[in-house]
């Protein structure tokens, strides 16, 4: 069959021997211009019982005739068949097994006809003990059938569950995108590229998940995929609680604002920037999804000081002050209502337009105060020390600086000293991120959040994350969580946003980290014993359907800044 200027050849599979083991198509599939197409249909549990129970008779009957005329070399391979069938009766109905009706077509393309007939005999020759033969006069129905859902060939074939999985294309050997950044390499050396936007039905979602143990290569693969990111025009955030990007920053030009105990307030957490409706496009106000906000944070901030939960009454009086602290304002979910009007009276009275000026937001030391004046007592004593004049008061002030417009931003919140501060300080950032960085356009951006494990730990702030991955899709905005440790994600907060990160890669991990993986993504026995051996770099990179173990692979011109650990330190 020739479609255009390419030659094509379709092969049906005639016969399957009893065994298949895994991948049973790939030697085949890995070479260029072959198609492998498998349908396979089901029997109900009287169906597969009645037709093994057939076989079971046909050979039980030949075996007895092989043993009356004493052929012996007949013997033993048809008492094994019978062994076989019999066994697989017995799994039937006891219904720890099924039989599937499977039909496979092979289609090869070339673009000359010598070398489509030298390629067809090359595949049959590989194939071995599964017999291929060409559809001569039924190319045409042979080509339909490798579309996907249509199966109208009558060459089928009763195989076992476990060898129809064995026949089905379900994971590839080779991984790669047709658009993206350059990712590094398969095991089969082929090239690995990633578009985390690159939609459906690829991806549904643009959210990557990046786990591993130290030294894994987990630092290295975010710095790298931030670096290519930045080349396509893609404007990054990132918090970091290790102080590992000052090298990206210096080569990328970006900007890096590092958190100390002492500093002066250049963050609002009560800073709001109007939302989007998503079925109207209307734009507002969104203060109620702000009182949540708060309220995770005050929640978090009563739990991991005193171990206490914060009552329903509690969280109803935090809610309510944050919307009277808007009101108070005059912020309404009016979008204007968060501007100054543009003509502003001089000292001398005469009027100078100055064009959209915020209003001075709510702060820490104001919320408070209105707490204080309703009786939530508790709740105001929790967050004294977040005031100005407190250990923890460098959030409580107006904003100051347009960070956001920078194409690479690193908030570093290294140097506080204790780890409460650090998870308090990603979380009001990630907050004020997602007013000022997130909601501000809907161009491509990623938000990437290292040691995420530190927001996990807490309910509420692991809440915060995971509504975060959900709202920052409709912006075009790219979550990507980074960790360490694993076992924060084991809990339902941390599966729930596992489960929004369409793409992930998992690193080499402890081996009671890779058994937990394993259980929560039912990886076989063999894939996590070798998450443990894997080298730096090098891990399983599911994006969407898809999976295949590659390897990360920075460039030599970018190690002077993907690298982090002692080695590379003092070879700079």
């Amino acid at each position: 069959m020739k479609i255009d200027d390419i030659y094509c050849r379709v092969l049906v599979v005639d016969v399957l021997p009893e065994l298949i083991c895994f991948g049973w198509f790939n030697n085949i599939t890995s070479l260029g211009g072959v198609t492998v197409s498998v349908i396979l249909h089901p029997y109900t549990k009287k169906e597969a019982s009645d037709r093994v129970a057939r076989w079971l008779t046909i050979l039980g009957s030949d075996l007895q005739l092989a043993q009356k005329h004493g052929e012996t070399t007949k013997i033993g391979t048809l008492e094994t068949k019978y062994a076989f069938y019999y066994n697989l009766l017995t799994d039937i109905n006891l219904r720890r097994n099924n039989i599937v009706a499977a039909t496979v077509t092979i289609m090869i393309t070339a673009p000359g006809y010598r070398e489509l007939i030298h390629k067809c005999n090359h595949v049959k020759d590989m194939l071995g003990a599964t017999r291929a033969v060409t559809m001569y006069y039924r190319q045409l129905e042979g080509f339909i059938h490798t579309l996907p859902f249509i199966s109208n060939l009558d060459e089928c074939h009763d195989v076992t569950a476990a060898n129809a999985t064995c026949l089905s294309p379900l994971i590839s050997t080779d991984f790669t995108h047709p658009s993206g950044i350059y990712f590094g390499i398969n095991e089969t050396g082929s090239p690995v590229f990633l578009d985390l936007f690159i939609g459906s039905p690829r991806l549904y979602g643009p959210h990557m998940f990046i786990t591993g143990s130290t030294r894994s290569g987990k630092s290295y693969t975010v710095k790298g995929v931030t670096a290519r990111s930045l080349a396509h025009g893609i404007s990054v955030v990132i918090i970091d609680p290790e102080g590992e990007y000052r090298k990206l920053i210096e080569a990328m030009g970006g900007i890096l604002i590092k958190f100390k105990s002492n500093m002066e307030c250049m963050f609002n957490i009560f800073d709001v920037e109007p939302e989007e409706d998503e079925e109207t496009g209307r734009q507002y106000i969104d203060i109620a999804g702000k009182a949540e906000d708060i309220c995770h944070l005050i929640s978090s901030i009563l739990e991991a000081q005193t171990g206490e939960k914060i009552s329903a009454e509690e969280r109803a009086q935090a809610a309510r002050a944050v919307r009277d602290e808007y009101l108070a304002r005059e912020i309404t979910e009016d979008p204007e209502s968060i501007y100054l009007p543009e003509g502003r009276v001089t000292e001398d009275g005469t009027y100078t337009y100055i064009g959209k000026s915020y209003k001075e937001m709510p702060t820490i030391s104001s919320y408070v105060k209105r707490l204080e004046d309703m009786g939530a007592k508790r709740l105001a004593n929790i967050l004294y020390p977040f005031c100005k004049g407190g250990g923890m008061g460098y959030f409580d002030g107006q904003s100051i600086g347009k960070f956001y417009d920078n194409q690479l931003v690193v908030f570093d919140v290294s140097a506080l000293k204790t780890e409460f501060q650090r998870m308090y300080a990603m979380y009001v950032m990630l907050s004020w991120v997602w007013e000022k960085f997130v909601k501000k356009s809907k161009k491509r951006k990623r938000v990437v959040v290292d040691e995420a494990w530190l927001l996990m730990r807490h309910k509420d702030t692991a809440k915060f994350l995971s509504d975060l991955a959900r709202r920052g899709a409709k912006y075009n905005t790219s979550l990507m969580v980074a960790s360490q440790s694993f076992r924060e994600f084991t809990t339902e907060e941390g599966k729930v946003l596992m489960a929004q990160c369409d793409t992930k890669f998992f690193l080499k991990m402890q081996h009671t980290d890779a058994q937990e993986l394993g259980e929560i993504f039912n990886l076989p026995d063999g894939v996590v014993s070798r998450i443990g051996t894997f080298q730096p770099g090098q891990g399983i990179l599911k994006a969407g359907m898809e999976s295949a173990v590659v390897t990360f692979k920075g460039f030599p011109f970018e190690e002077h800044f993907l690298r982090s650990d002692p080695e590379a330190v003092l070879a700079r």
